[in-house]
């Protein structure tokens, strides 16, 4: 028992001989009762404490408070260390602060387990000088020969986390911005530690007092901008194939169309010009005296002659003259109107006020069949002596106006049953334009077609990109035949 006795001394010897004013058996108080002895007096003070970092500031704890102890001499302590600490305290904004102090190293010990505590209740100040343990996300980081913090997010506080050196700073593990960290350290509510960022800063005592919690969320803006150029590219590809399938469809109609018109010129149409034919050679074989008979084949001429008009001019509208890209809408009516009404008795406008300024294709195409219709239905009912056909484009719209004198109609009766109609209202609303017509019987009939220049802008817009992705297409297809 002796012996070990004599052992224990041997090893706290070195301790002891330490130089020191502070005697072993000189009574201390908890750091937490402070605060009641400065609103009495102001004495020195000894508190019994471990030591939370190393450095100045030294930063010493105990199971109730954290301290600060500034302008300590240099001594080889670590971090939990048991020390005899007397001084003359002082309550500041930084906390509590011991002054003048010496201190004395009694054991090497265990270091303080830190308190968890949400970043809002470090910023109010109560856990200034001790050791906590909070949670955040980095949001940006300084890493230099000069600087070493990590700027951190959590609820609604920012705060710094600072390193004693950059050598502490180079054995941290890779940090993305975005990561989810815990972090343990003395919290400092100092102006020169926290730089005004937050309502108090971290400080680390080594690179081991930071984990990650998880990495960056997915979510990050840069993946986000990728995310929107990938759903942007979709967006484009699958409009361009809508673009592609709509003008499958619209070739087959028109082919069939064609198809049509052809078998009404091959049968109807020539079918008529044989009735007539017939008609016109027994009107010339009928004998003198035969009046009744001359009459009667005079009107079934006059009737299949009317018949073969109406063909013809349905076959045109079956057959429209296709626009072409190096075709402009003006040379396309002004040649159209020219066939409709070949061989009438009518007098024929056809004017255009304003540029074109490149009008995409299909709307060209939209205004192109309404004008057709029109005017094959002007012919066809109205019987008109005049006809006027003007295109103006116009800062704001393009507009189209077919006009006749012809018999007119009573618009109430219109039921919008009708082929012809609906078809020119679908086309028109497809372009987000207005259809209208005016007419009044005996005064002729008149059509305005009006598409707003917006609607062309989109358009061309959508052909860009059918174009652009047209000639990705064919890329792809040469660098695949190569």
């Amino acid at each position: 028992m002796m012996g070990m006795f004599i052992l224990v001394l041997l090893l706290i010897a070195p301790v002891a001989e330490q130089p020191s004013n502070l005697s072993a058996g000189q009574p201390y108080i908890p750091i937490a009762a402070v605060h009641a002895l400065l609103q009495r007096s102001s004495e020195r003070v000894t508190v019994r404490a471990t030591v939370t970092r190393n450095g100045t500031p030294l930063y010493i704890e105990d199971s109730t408070e954290g301290a600060a102890v500034e302008n300590v001499p240099p001594q080889n302590l670590k971090i939990g260390d048991q020390l005899l600490v007397s001084g003359w305290p002082e309550e500041t904004d930084r906390g509590l602060v011991f002054r003048n102090a010496s201190i004395r190293i009694l054991w090497p010990g265990i270091p303080v387990v830190p308190l968890a505590v949400t970043a809002d209740q470090a910023a109010l100040g109560k856990f200034a000088n001790s050791l906590i343990e909070v949670q955040g996300r980095l949001l940006d980081d300084g890493m230099n020969d000069r600087q070493n913090w990590l700027k951190i997010e959590s609820g609604n506080q920012t705060f710094l986390v600072l390193f004693d050196s950059r050598k502490a700073s180079l054995l941290l593990p890779r940090l993305d911005h975005g990561s989810l960290l815990r972090l343990r350290g003395v919290c400092s509510v100092r102006p020169e530690d926290t730089q005004y960022v937050g309502g108090f800063a971290l400080l680390l005592r080594s690179a081991e007092d930071i984990d990650v919690v998880s990495g960056a969320p997915w979510w990050s803006p840069r993946h986000l901008f990728e995310l929107g150029i990938v759903l942007l590219g979709l967006i484009w590809a699958a409009h361009a194939a809508r673009l592609k399938t709509v003008s499958t469809r619209f070739r087959a109609i028109m082919a069939e169309r064609a198809r049509v018109g052809h078998e009404l010129h091959d049968t109807l149409a020539q079918g008529f010009a044989g009735v007539a034919f017939q008609i016109q050679a027994a009107r010339n074989n009928v004998g003198a005296g035969s009046e009744v008979l001359e009459r009667h084949l005079d009107l079934a001429l006059d009737m299949v002659r009317h018949s073969h008009s109406e063909a013809h001019r349905s076959i045109i509208m079956l057959r429209p003259q296709s626009l072409s890209e190096t075709t402009n809408l003006e040379e396309a009516l002004k040649h159209s109107i020219e066939r409709m009404t070949e061989g009438c008795d009518l007098n024929v406008d056809f004017g255009v006020t304003g540029p074109q300024n490149g009008l995409p294709l299909f709307v060209q195409d939209a205004l192109y069949r309404v004008a057709q219709e029109s005017i094959a239905n002007a012919l066809r009912h109205g019987h008109p002596r005049n006809l006027r056909v003007n295109l103006d484009y116009d800062a704001q719209a393009v507009i189209l106006r077919v006009m006749d004198n012809g018999s007119g109609f009573d618009p109430s009766t219109l039921d919008g049953s009708g082929f012809g109609l609906s078809g020119m209202r679908q086309r028109i609303r497809a372009l987000h334009g207005t259809f209208a017509i005016t007419s009044q019987r005996g005064a002729g009939t008149q059509v305005k077609v009006e598409v707003p220049r917006r609607s062309v802008s989109l358009s061309r817009v959508r052909s860009a990109v059918n174009a652009y992705w047209n000639y990705c297409l064919r890329l792809w297809r040469l660098r695949g035949h190569v």
